[in-house]
């Protein structure tokens, strides 16, 4: 019986069957094996492949099964990566209007400002108090526009988050995301530790609090409850950093 290399994608009646051939071909599959691990006839996916049969649902779902793909991923080919398009910093003079060249509809304008404000303020911050604005490409942020997001700059010295967020780098604060999360990254109110907003890993335990750090040469932080009953500001849900000083 003839096997992947003996088929031809181009004489193949549709797009599915091209598309299966190829994939057959890409991932040097054989034909009978690879249908026999679906439990499919090899004489019956070979008329499914010569246009002798229609393509059924239930088979194509074994198929796009067998070569790890979702349906979707099967009929439409591989979806292209989402382009990763950096955030622009603006100076608060001109947050009012994107920067030049700038599509306004792909980015979100979020208010830079410093740790202290971004601690003190749940709702809106003030005019006053931004620095400057970043936008950042929508989708990395999600539907939250809407959730008083602030950015705020961590010292070039903050190195208790490395390697997961390096020092000097630019975190997006949700206020509205206090929960507690086993793999969130959250801003905290550590006054008498790192300043008025630290970023840290939280858990808590009857009467206390546990501030983590990811890098390990930080140890962690235990704080009774009583001290500081509400220290989350919010849930970090963006970072970058720039690699040019």
């Amino acid at each position: 019986m003839r096997e992947w290399h003996e088929e031809s994608e181009e004489s193949a009646p549709d797009f599915i069957s091209r598309r299966v051939l190829g994939l057959l071909k890409e991932r040097k599959a054989k034909l009978a094996p690879f249908a026999r691990g679906l439990g499919i006839d090899p004489a019956l996916f070979r008329r499914f492949l010569k246009g002798k049969r229609r393509w059924r649902m239930d088979y194509l779902e074994k198929v796009a099964e067998g070569f790890g793909l979702s349906l979707e991923e099967l009929l439409t080919g591989p979806k292209p990566p989402p382009e990763v398009l950096q955030p622009v910093i603006s100076l608060v003079g001109e947050y009012d209007r994107p920067p030049e060249g700038l599509i306004v509809d792909d980015y979100f304008a979020v208010p830079m400002v410093d740790g202290n404000i971004a601690a003190g303020h749940a709702g809106a911050i003030p005019g006053d108090y931004i620095t400057s604005m970043v936008w950042v490409y929508k989708p990395e942020i999600g539907k939250r526009k809407y959730h008083n997001l602030r950015a705020v700059k961590l010292a070039n010295n903050a190195n208790s988050m490395e390697p997961t967020i390096r020092r000097g780098s630019i975190v997006i604060i949700d206020p509205t995301e206090t929960a507690i999360h086993k793999r969130a990254i959250y801003a905290v109110r550590l006054e008498q530790h790192e300043g008025a907003c630290a970023i840290k890993r939280v858990k808590e335990n009857g009467e206390f609090w546990f501030f983590l750090s990811d890098n390990p040469e930080w140890d962690p932080i235990v704080m009774r409850k009583e001290r500081n009953q509400d220290p989350i500001i919010g849930r970090v849900i963006w970072s970058w950093t720039s690699w040019v000083k």
